[in-house]
Order: C-alpha cells, then sequence, then structure tokens
C-alpha cells in the first residue's frame, strides 16, 4: 500500500518525518498522514516523496492509483460491472485473461501429473 511503501522508504533513507516535510515543503503533518494512511497525498506530492526517498516512482504510482480507486469506489457489483466495462472499451479484457491463466493452471497440472507418471517409469 502507499503508506507503507513511503514510511519504509522514509525510515530506510534515515530521514525524519520533519526532515522529510522540509526537504518536500510539505506539512510534517501531512507526511504523518500520508504515512499513516489517514490522507492520500497528490500524485505530483507522492511522486516528490518517491524522488527525495530514493524510490522506484512507477511502484509509488501503482500504489496511488490503487489508493485513490479504492477511496472513491464503492467495489459493490455494479461499480465492479462499470470498471469492467471502462477496461473492456479500452481494450482489456479481463474475462480472456482469467481463462488463460485457468488453461496455464490446468497446462501446468497435467505437466505435474506427466512428471509423475515419468517417474514411476
Amino acid at each position: 500500500m502507499l503508506h507503507d511503501l513511503l514510511k519504509t522508504g522514509r525510515e530506510r533513507s534515515g530521514l525524519t518525518t520533519r526532515v522529510l516535510a522540509e526537504k518536500a515543503a510539505i506539512d510534517q503533518a501531512l507526511i504523518s498522514k500520508f504515512e499513516n494512511g489517514k490522507r492520500i497525498p497528490t500524485k505530483g506530492q507522492a511522486e516528490l516523496l518517491a524522488e527525495l526517498l530514493g524510490l522506484d516512482v512507477k511502484p509509488i504510482q501503482v500504489a496511488w492509483y490503487r489508493a485513490k480507486l479504492l477511496h472513491i469506489i464503492d467495489f459493490n457489483p455494479e461499480a465492479i460491472e462499470a470498471v469492467t466495462g471502462i477496461l473492456e472499451e479500452k481494450g482489456l479484457n479481463l474475462a480472456k485473461s482469467a481463462e488463460k491463466e485457468a488453461q496455464i493452471a490446468s497446462i501446468l497440472s497435467e505437466i505435474d501429473q506427466l512428471k509423475n507418471r515419468l517417474q514411476q517409469l
């Protein structure tokens, strides 16, 4: 989660919340709220904090989007259907991915069975 990435990154860098707040020009109380999951930083703040902490920005961006989506979307069946529809409109079909994963799992299971048979020969 975003707050875990930020807190762990700050602790690993050896910075206090006060020092990080000064470097980022963000109020220290906000830094604490970001780390405790009580507030979500703006995308720009999250990217700045990642840069200051020497973190890879991509996982921070993914965690930021995840936090924002979890905050604004009530994941009931209708919301999930709406999100799925949007993804399909963008060319991402989750059903096909699930089918592929099931096929891969089936193939891996079959391979294991064949290995066992070969070992018994």
